[in-house]
């Protein structure tokens, strides 16, 4: 656990630096809707090379004379006993989005062997992540020939189980300052405390987490001591969690990361 400490000199001008870029940017409202943490064909996997590059270059047909079947309605059913009514995609187009754009490209593979055909398809469902925790939704189960497992596709529209996106920095925010660490994920916010996790280098020691707060936002982060010359540090990246306490609860303020300027949003789902 990396401990909590007063911002440094170099952390507090970040912060103030960081809060200024993100109010000109305007401060972006947290996202809303479902998002989905999983893949959408979760627990994909194949036997051959042959038939994951069939895959990827979207070498999939349907067999003659198979009829894949309709959607209708389902519901996605939550862990913490909640459920959500959703339209079904019909099992064609839940196929097809997932294979993408056909591609003739399978990296020198006969065209004989760089293909994958369903010979039938199955409603079902499928346990999947998604922001609101676990969940239980419709899921399409296709057989593929020469394929020892199903290819399993979420039957529920990306409008309704929203893909994650990633929030962008506001323009003009210079670089990260030497002596500050790299990046933040926020876990968990329980009113006053903020639990997050700070990346930092092999080599960085003497680690803190500060916090500055501002009325509209509050902005996160750590530093590092100094790193010993001519050491042959090894390039890797390291994770650790951190946790501070803020002055007053939070509210409705936004978390923003000292190193790149984005709202950070929790980053593991509830449980």
């Amino acid at each position: 656990m990396i401990p909590s400490a007063p911002a440094t000199p170099a952390f507090l001008d970040r912060a103030r630096a960081v809060a200024e870029a993100v109010r000109a940017a305007g401060i972006p409202k947290p996202p809303s809707g479902i998002f989905l943490y999983s893949s959408r064909t979760p627990g994909l996997a194949f036997d051959t090379t042959e038939q994951k590059l069939a895959w990827t270059a979207g070498q999939v047909s349907v067999a003659p004379g198979v009829q894949l079947g309709s959607g209708g309605t389902s519901r996605i059913d939550f862990a913490d006993g909640s459920s959500l009514p959703v339209s079904v995609l019909d099992a064609q187009p839940a196929l097809t989005g997932e294979i993408g754009t056909t591609r003739s490209n399978c990296r020198g593979i006969p065209a004989s062997s760089c293909k994958l055909t369903i010979t039938r398809a199955s409603l079902g469902t499928a346990e999947v992540v998604t922001s609101s925790g676990t969940a239980t939704v419709p899921a399409w189960s296709f057989t593929a020939k020469g394929l020892s497992r199903p290819i399993v596709v979420v039957a529920v529209s990306k409008d309704v189980l929203k893909p994650r996106v990633e929030p962008v920095p506001p323009p003009g925010l210079a670089e990260l300052e030497p002596g500050l660490l790299q990046g933040a994920s926020l876990n968990r916010i329980d009113d006053r405390t903020l639990t997050f996790t700070l990346n930092h280098g092999a080599c960085e020691a003497d680690l803190r987490a500060h916090v500055i707060e501002f009325e509209d936002l509050v902005v996160i982060g750590g530093s590092h001591g100094p790193v010993p010359a001519g050491t042959g540090c090894p390039d890797v990246l390291l994770r650790k969690a951190a946790v501070v306490t803020l002055a007053a609860p939070l509210g409705d303020r936004a978390v923003i990361s000292a190193a790149t300027g984005v709202r950070l949003t929790l980053d593991r789902p509830p449980k």
